[in-house]
């Protein structure tokens, strides 16, 4: 038996229920009255200092409301003696503000507020919406939850675009952006991971998710992608154990007929033939039309039992499935007495 390294193409399914919480509507943030945290597409983050409503005005930190416009804290500065706060986004506009002022200067043009910016206890409150609107972000109030919440770039949607047409490099950033403004978001380091996989970065794809995991240890997706990173990054290696128990955490979150033929796969690899045929059953159990199980127990039974049995699995590809292409070119094989080979490195592809 022998491996292959090769650059895998992300599984379409597994690539789409990744992509769906991104691209079902743009990610938001939400600030909600007295806590010291805010939220990100329902991920929640830890604040230095709580929002508060002051003469029926909701207030926030600019530090997270300019974070979640996307201003990196770098760009972020206060000058404590003049007490003016200077904003500057990705693109280049200036955004200044002045405490106990009720005007906010967007690029040179002085627009007025109708509050001004306070300092308490060394940090600086201002309704969100006057970074937001400066930045052209929708800003929604809910009154009953007393929480404000912001329209925010969809910078894992992006991300996974960047993955799609091969652009790795500014996928990466594109998730480092993420994080920065949500440390505690688990599907950016799981797309971060992605892409450094891509760019045979294996090491730092396995880093990432175990991030993803340490932030939440039941995302099925974090074990999957794992498992890929490992094997890829130890081709050599005869130890798959950890590649094994990745997909079996990923099946005890979430039991998918991919996930269990994805472990049939490595159970053939390894000569643990009862154990693939009993998870490939357990797919089909899961769908019974789905190829896969069907042909990962056909291996399974080849290399247990031999070409009679291969052909006994054959035939019922083809009463299930008829004229199948592929099971008719393995039994033309078969009753010609051609000599082939079953690769059954190829665990990762869920056709």
């Amino acid at each position: 038996m022998y491996r292959y390294l090769r650059k895998l193409l992300i599984p379409a399914a597994l690539l789409l229920t990744l992509l769906m919480p991104c691209s079902a509507s743009a990610s938001e943030a939400s600030f909600s009255l007295g806590k010291a945290s805010y939220s990100v597409d329902d991920v929640t983050n830890s604040m230095d200092a709580a929002s508060y409503i002051k003469n029926g005005r909701f207030f926030v930190p600019v530090r997270y409301s300019a974070l979640v416009c996307g201003i990196n804290q770098d760009n972020i500065t206060f000058d404590s003696n003049t007490q003016r706060l200077t904003l500057v986004t990705d693109d280049g506009l200036v955004i200044n503000l002045q405490v106990g002022t009720k005007s906010i200067i967007v690029n040179n043009s002085v627009e007025s507020m109708d509050v001004a910016p306070e300092n308490i206890k060394g940090r600086v409150y201002l309704p969100i919406r006057y970074i937001a609107e400066a930045m052209n972000r929708a800003v929604t109030w809910d009154s009953i939850e007393e929480r404000v919440s912001i329209q925010m770039e969809d910078y894992l949607g992006k991300a996974l675009d960047e993955i799609k047409q091969e652009r790795y490099s500014s996928a990466i950033s594109l998730c480092e952006k993420m994080i920065s403004i949500s440390p505690n978001s688990a599907p950016s380091h799981i797309i971060k991971g992605l892409a450094q996989s891509q760019q045979a970065i294996y090491e730092g794809a396995i880093a990432s998710y175990n991030k993803a995991l340490a932030i939440n240890p039941n995302h099925h997706l974090a074990f999957i992608y794992r498992a890929e990173a490992r094997w890829l990054s130890n081709v050599n290696t005869q130890n798959i154990d950890p590649i094994i128990d990745d997909i079996s955490q990923a099946i005890d979150k979430f039991p998918t007929p991919e996930y269990y033929c994805m472990r049939a796969g490595l159970y053939n690899y390894t000569g643990a033939y009862d154990k693939a045929i009993a998870d490939c059953n357990k797919a089909m159990a899961l769908n019974s039309q789905y190829k896969t199980a069907h042909y990962r127990r056909a291996f399974a039974y080849c290399l247990k039992d031999g070409n009679d049995a291969f052909m006994g699995e054959l035939n019922n590809i083809l009463a299930q499935f008829p004229a199948d292409e592929k099971a008719t070119q393995y039994m033309q094989l078969l009753n010609s007495g051609t000599l082939f080979k079953l690769d059954v490195s190829d665990w990762l592809e869920v056709y």
